[in-house]
């Protein structure tokens, strides 16, 4: 009896853990991938992951494709029951039977991921329109390194403007624990906007803050930036 019990619970942890799939419904991600100077880019393989966000993480490789001669792709799959699954496109997935600029880090384009939920279909769609890939050889690194100097004074919002290189965009990201983000991937030979926030916390009755901006330069080389406060 114990037996027929414990291989009972081994069954059900196990179908629990599995990604449940609504039979009737279907979803379609729809979109465009372009280079730099928005030409098309064909031939790149686009694919769908889903996601459970439970003990074990389970995952399914639920659709794939390549683009087409203009660059679009759109595909159909069944969708998830659960409304936390998440939904996770990826542009120029690795696969064997690219050519080998695509598949060599230093000329190829970059990947990247897109994160939805099914709350970010409308009509059970998701146009993702055009999406942007950059070749890796036209990306940098910027680092701003930060420098207190006070320990009345912090940092509360930071912000890079110019052209940049996500490898990861979270269409639902919430930033609740206000992090901030200090790396980025940045396109070489452009100058980037750095905005930032300092409080002033020398006044016990009141925080003062103040808006600061500037310019960085960004070349060839990964640049690392000082922010002293």
């Amino acid at each position: 009896m114990r037996k027929i019990i414990f291989l009972f619970f081994i069954l059900f942890t196990c179908y629990s853990c599995e990604i449940q799939y609504d039979g009737e419904t279907r979803l379609v991600v729809q979109g465009q991938v372009v280079d730099r100077n928005s030409n098309p880019i064909p031939n790149k393989r686009i694919e769908i992951n889903n996601f459970s966000d439970g003990t074990y993480t389970p995952s399914d490789l639920i659709s794939y494709t390549k683009t087409d001669s203009e660059g679009k792709f759109l595909m159909i799959f069944p969708a998830p029951k659960g409304e936390d699954i998440e939904i996770i496109t990826t542009l120029n997935g690795y696969n064997f039977d690219d050519d080998y600029a695509t598949l060599n880090y230093a000329t190829g384009f970059q990947n990247k991921s897109i994160t939805a939920l099914k709350k970010n279909f409308k009509n059970y769609k998701l146009d993702l329109n055009q999406v942007t890939l950059y070749k890796n050889d036209e990306i940098t690194q910027l680092q701003i390194q930060l420098n207190k100097t006070s320990t009345n004074k912090t940092v509360t919002a930071l912000n890079v403007q110019g052209v940049l290189s996500k490898d990861f965009t979270d269409l639902n990201y919430k930033n609740e624990n206000h992090y901030l983000e200090t790396n980025f991937n940045v396109v070489k030979n452009q100058n980037v906007r750095l905005s930032y926030t300092i409080a002033d916390y020398s006044d016990p009755t009141k925080v003062v803050t103040t808006n600061h901006e500037t310019i960085i330069p960004i070349n060839s080389e990964k640049v690392i930036h000082l922010l002293t406060y």
